[in-house]
């Protein structure tokens, strides 16, 4: 993606920062790259004394809508693989490397990526928009690593195919509105299993990929599931799925719980997470992700809207909201949170449809 160098004055409400910015010592890193900037941001970069910064060269309204097509079509295509899975007992491997690459093809467009998977959720697609959602957490976690191209599609490939598993679980028990039994919650827990059966008939996927669908339910300190393996059996790419599927997992609405927003997300990993997650990993998602909240649109506990306009890494779990001409800090008011994100994309319309 092509960048540009600009003084923060000239700088545009929906630009684009291409590059992180630090303080004037360089130690301490104020906003991350790939920040929606806007009036808030660039006054307090003015303030600690930036004055230049590298922004992306903006999108046309036509690159931003087509995001949404292609997103479509990666659930479709994710329906179409996990059917062929299921009814054939494997699926050609070129259709698997097309997906990842037409998924790792969005890698400079996370953020338009990003207000598609939160404007969508529908209990009937679940298991394929979740995956898709997943690979693309997973392929942007990847980025942010700097692992290799090659690997990043391999990420892509493991949140992709991790619950695959699921196509094998009886509807009542994957869309029950009430609280599973013991006896339904072991049967869940199973496809994991049935996943790896699944995957391990694919000629070409490797052994890292199919283990990732085995174990995403692993946890570092042994907590997890199918064998209360410890974090020395847990490849990366284990590792980054359980980031990913647990955090959309949270964020998505399901039949028998609401939708967590990200910063409640954000609050569990700087919590529980620290035990059962790659603490390293876990850090960087938790300073990478927040930038692309900014400018979406939340619903407040006390009934106002606004918009977020900054994500302190210092406090990722309370945003700075603009509501008409005023600045709140969240961090701030104890009594005050964020009920729910305000997104609107209809484009995803489509999915209910196909």
């Amino acid at each position: 993606m092509c960048k540009k160098s600009i003084d923060v004055l000239f700088c545009n409400e929906g630009d684009v920062l291409a590059a992180d910015i630090y303080d004037k010592d360089g130690y301490t890193l104020l906003i991350t790259k790939d920040t929606v900037l806007n009036d808030y941001i660039k006054n307090s970069l003015m303030n600690h004394g930036v004055h230049t910064i590298d922004v992306y060269v903006a999108k046309t309204d036509s690159e931003r809508a087509s995001v949404a097509d292609k997103y479509i079509s990666a659930v479709n295509e994710a329906k179409n693989i996990f059917r062929t899975i299921i009814t054939s007992g494997t699926v050609e491997t070129q259709q698997l490397i097309d997906i990842a690459d037409h998924i790792h093809s969005h890698i400079d467009q996370s953020e338009e990526v990003i207000k598609c998977m939160s404007g969508v959720r529908s209990a009937d697609e679940y298991t394929f928009i979740h995956s898709v959602n997943v690979a693309f957490y997973s392929m942007m976690l990847a980025k942010w690593l700097n692992l290799s191209a090659a690997e990043i599609n391999d990420a892509i490939l493991a949140g992709l195919l991790h619950d695959v598993g699921k196509m094998r679980i009886p509807g009542e028990i994957l869309n029950k509105t009430a609280k599973l039994t013991a006896d339904e919650f072991e049967r869940m827990k199973k496809h994991t299993l049935y996943g790896y059966e699944l995957v391990n008939n694919i000629k070409g996927l490797s052994e890292d990929i199919k283990n990732a669908v085995l174990l995403h339910h692993e946890r570092m300190d042994g907590s997890g599931y199918p064998f209360g393996y410890q974090s020395n059996k847990l490849n990366r790419y284990t590792r980054i799925v359980a980031i990913a599927d647990v955090f959309d997992a949270m964020t998505a609405e399901r039949v028998y719980k609401r939708q967590s927003t990200p910063f409640e997300a954000f609050g569990m990993f700087q919590t529980e997470g620290t035990r059962i997650f790659d603490i390293g990993m876990l850090n960087t998602f938790m300073s990478r992700m927040p930038s692309y909240l900014t400018g979406i649109k939340v619903l407040l506990s006390n009934g106002e809207a606004g918009d977020i306009v900054f994500v302190p890494l210092q406090s990722v779990t309370n945003p700075i909201i603009k509501i008409k001409e005023d600045y709140i800090d969240l961090s701030s008011m104890q009594t005050v949170k964020i009920d729910k994100l305000m997104i609107s994309f209809t484009k995803l319309d489509k999915l209910y449809k196909t």
